[in-house]
């Protein structure tokens, strides 16, 4: 964290509005509310503070931008200025649910991709004309509309990139499918039934371009292999939760007068998930109106691993350190960016396992001699019997280990930055990874960690 950072540390006594005023605050101010948004990928300085943004309206007059920083921009923190400016824009019919910039490579052209009724993919050429705050110009091209069928196709609500390979690209569908997609053919490779309900998120696994995982409507994260289809793995289930059932939420005349609402159980839907970029182990996912943001280990598939408690509202977005496998960053309804260091977490989980183990070994060690047997004429409280004893507290502690290694660990945040509005999204600087960018209202920020 620079000194001049506008976050703040969450050990220190300290709050946003006792902060001065500092640089590392950057603005851009849409003429429209923000939805996605993300940093360009390209690892030129030209390219370096580059970014989409996408707008969120209901009418059919949605709006994507290119802006990028500004040369004229202020050195000073004024928090009513632009330092953002529009090199280019294009025109949408349906608001765009996820955008993203071509990774890194091999290529000439500046591509970037987004979905929504469709997959879309869009070329940004420059034009010579400047713009008032010394800005290229550039036109934003349709190369693609891509969809599985002629006559329709469902709404597309995620997709992922292929960092490895980039002539593909993952999307996930309200029709309980994924797909993949060549691009450069613009036609899909093969799609899959990936779970029993819309499937709200997919992400390529770090190092893979065949492994990815997806999150749903079903309550479910689940990972698969492009070459092995027939197979997937479930790695999570959320947790079932309570909620007021129709008859409750009708108001129900007898349960009025008696004063006892009716409950019924529900497995909440998991919004968006988060595939560590440096580590092909650790998930990132949470559920809808959950303010917590929950760590899964593909290697030990079933339970959280890492629990993440700091909002006070729902999480909106989540996105992991392209620098450090175990930092990440959450924003949400509460209009706060939390960053988080898992480091010290994973490794209480592990010491947690480990005890697990050992109670269990102990355990069966001390069974199997029990169940030798006594020797004939065995007085009261003998030796067997005090390893009888002894056993079934073993048992017993190997019980409890392996119930609290099941647990996932409670992490607290290391720094906060409160926003002024609920906070829709978040990107991470892939080529600066001390800049983090939030979308909030038509507002666009970029903090400097």
């Amino acid at each position: 964290m620079s000194s001049g950072s506008p976050f703040y540390s969450t050990t220190a006594a300290l709050t946003p509005d006792g902060l001065a005023p500092r640089k590392e605050i950057c603005n851009y101010f849409s003429s429209y509310p923000v939805y996605s948004l993300a940093w360009s990928r390209r690892e030129e300085p030209a390219s370096a503070f580059r970014m989409a943004v996408s707008s969120l309206l209901e009418a059919p007059t949605n709006t994507l931008q290119i802006v990028q920083l500004s040369p004229h921009h202020d050195a000073a923190h004024t928090p009513d200025r632009a330092d953002f400016g529009v090199m280019g824009e294009r025109a949408l019919d349906y608001p765009l649910t996820k955008v993203l910039w071509q990774p890194p490579g091999q290529v000439t052209s500046d591509l970037l991709a987004g979905v929504g009724d469709s997959l879309y993919l869009w070329e940004c050429e420059p034009t010579a004309e400047p713009t008032k705050l010394g800005l290229r110009q550039c036109a934003v091209h349709e190369r693609a509309k891509m969809t599985t069928r002629a006559d329709y196709s469902a709404p597309i609500t995620s997709f992922d990139w292929c960092p490895t390979d980039p002539r593909l690209i993952i999307t996930s569908s309200i029709d309980t499918t994924c797909t993949a997609w060549d691009i450069e053919a613009q036609q899909p490779k093969t799609q899959l039934i990936a779970h029993d309900r819309e499937v709200f998120d997919v992400a390529f696994v770090a190092g893979s371009q065949d492994v990815f995982a997806s999150a749903g409507a079903d309550g479910s994260v689940r990972m698969f292999d492009l070459r092995a289809l027939e197979h997937s793995t479930i790695l999570y289930e959320a947790p079932a939760a309570v909620a007021p059932s129709t008859d409750a939420v009708l108001g129900d005349a007898h349960d009025n007068v008696s004063g006892n609402a009716r409950l019924s159980s529900f497995t909440p839907p998991l919004l968006r998930l988060s595939c560590n970029l440096l580590d092909p182990n650790y998930i990132a996912t949470f559920a809808l109106d959950s303010n917590r943001v929950v760590i899964l280990d593909v290697r030990n598939p079933g339970n959280a691993v890492v629990q993440l408690a700091g909002h006070q509202a729902p999480v909106h977005a989540i996105a992991w350190s392209p620098s450090s496998s175990s930092q990440l960053c959450s924003a949400g309804a509460d209009a706060r960016v939390l960053v988080w260091d898992i480091h010290q977490a994973l490794v209480a989980r592990q010491h947690q396992q480990r005890q697990a183990v050992a109670a269990a070994a102990q355990a069966k060690h001390l069974s199997r001699l029990s169940a030798r047997g006594p020797a004939m004429d065995v007085p009261p409280q003998s030796p067997h019997q005090q390893l009888q004893s002894s056993a079934i507290q073993a048992a017993a502690q190997a019980a409890a280990a392996q119930a609290i290694s099941q647990q996932p660990v409670i992490a607290a945040p290391s720094l906060t930055y409160a926003a002024r509005l609920p906070v829709n999204a978040l990107a991470w600087n892939q080529n600066s990874p001390e800049w983090i960018s939030i979308a909030f209202g038509n507002t666009v920020q970029t903090l400097r960690l």
